[in-house]
């Protein structure tokens, strides 16, 4: 958790866990939103929303129903904000007070290579030749960096513009010494504060994590 707390500047609490099948301890509310999924997807759901209340609780948050929006986004109480991501058997999830924090995007992935449609989908044209000058026994996993960068890019804009973007409208530029991580919309009508948010990454033995901030000032 240390390590994910590490990618933001911002005071943050992260919670993380392996998933759970823990329908009993949700809201009425999350119980019925998520009753019809398959077993995989609830304790998805079930794990993020219990972290994400240990994590409000940390910050002197309301215990409430974390029900998504209509488009599945998280809906966090007010005066906080956060961000959910989980993988294979992993679930972690961020949240701050929206006084240190406009928006957080956080992304989790297990370490792993992409197949080549996946490639094709999330690569621009030059990350595909930045990648083609990297060190050999980095560029298996730099795919899998670029998508995930991405992801918490997506997760920390969306809640200011509401507006979608492809793989392909995002461009990174990645520093692989420091850590870090530049995302700058290639699409037409993206202004600031978001039209270039900079990121930061860790990469160990299983999982990638990327964190993206929209900063106060």
């Amino acid at each position: 958790m240390t390590a994910i707390a590490d990618l933001f500047r911002a005071p943050v609490v992260v919670e993380a866990a392996a998933l759970s099948l823990a329908d009993d301890d949700l809201h009425p509310e999350e119980r019925a939103f998520v009753q019809a999924a398959v077993p995989k997807r609830r304790a998805e759901f079930s794990t993020a929303r219990i972290l994400a209340r240990k994590a409000l609780a940390a910050l002197g948050g309301p215990q409430v129903s974390l029900v998504p929006a209509p488009d599945r986004s998280p809906v966090w109480p007010p005066g906080y904000t956060g961000s959910i991501s989980h993988c294979a058997d992993y679930c972690a999830v961020v949240v701050a007070r929206t006084r240190d924090v406009s928006s957080l995007g956080l992304d989790v992935e297990d370490l792993r290579e992409l197949d080549p449609a996946m490639q094709a989908l999330v690569l621009t044209p030059g990350e595909r030749q930045w990648i083609s000058v990297q060190p050999e026994m980095r560029r298996r996993m730099l795919p899998i960096l670029i998508f995930s960068a991405k992801e918490a890019y997506y997760k920390c804009q969306y809640p200011i513009t509401r507006g979608f973007l492809d793989f392909q409208d995002v461009a990174l530029a990645i520093d692989w010494e420091a850590g870090t991580f530049a995302a700058r919309v290639l699409k037409a009508g993206w202004t600031a504060p978001v039209a270039c948010l900079p990121g930061r990454f860790r990469i160990d033995d299983h999982r990638v994590s990327c964190g993206v901030e929209l900063t106060r000032g």
